[in-house]
């Protein structure tokens, strides 16, 4: 995926609180959750109305547990990596 594809990063806080940031080159924003199924619920769903997209679940020291890359009409599935 190239820089202008969103990611949406969700990670928990150090207060325990699940956070999904979305970074693109239009838009920066933050939400909150007070459970990680909830947060990987709304990624998934800014995912999905989106174009392009990647999804990245980061531990709390930064290194990146699980990502996914995923791509609205395209005919292979969707890609893990």
């Amino acid at each position: 995926m190239d820089a202008r594809t969103p990611l949406l990063s969700v990670t928990e806080t150090r207060d325990g609180v699940w956070s999904v940031n979305e970074h693109s080159p239009s838009r920066v924003a933050v939400a909150y959750f007070p459970n990680k199924w909830g947060a990987l619920k709304h990624a998934m769903r800014v995912a999905r109305a989106k174009p392009r997209c990647r999804v990245a679940v980061v531990e709390r020291d930064g290194t990146v547990r699980l990502a996914r890359d995923y791509e609205q009409g395209s005919d292979q599935p969707d890609e893990e990596v």
